[in-house]
């Protein structure tokens, strides 16, 4: 699939089959505005992709999880190293529980908004 070579208009991320996102661009010359819609795997694997580029580190066998809140989208890792006794896993789980309610994303959102 390619995109247009044209700056995004707008974005718009929905809960379809899992979270989704359309891309919308500006008319061309012919008046012809054009749509790009991502599964949830398209943009699971642009955010990896995107963590690759930066050189973010983000671990192969961690679980990976996507969700949003209004218009974005973040990708929540869990990974095990070791033993890990009962207390630490739970409280791993409880971090992952936390995030997905939205309340994380929404302090993460804040905080890029301020910058």
């Amino acid at each position: 699939m390619r995109l247009p070579i044209a700056n995004i208009h707008s974005l718009h991320v929905y809960e379809k089959d899992g979270i989704s996102a359309t891309l919308k661009f500006p008319a061309n010359a012919d008046g012809d505005a054009r749509e790009v819609a991502f599964s949830e795997a398209h943009l699971a694997a642009a955010i990896i992709l995107y963590c690759r580029v930066q050189v973010i580190p983000e671990p192969c066998d961690a679980c990976k999880v996507l969700s949003h809140s209004k218009n974005l989208v973040s990708m929540i890792m869990e990974a095990h190293y070791g033993e890990q006794d009962q207390v630490a896993a739970e409280a791993a789980r409880e971090i992952v529980e936390d995030a997905h309610s939205g309340k994380a994303l929404a302090e993460a959102a804040n905080r890029v908004e301020q910058d």
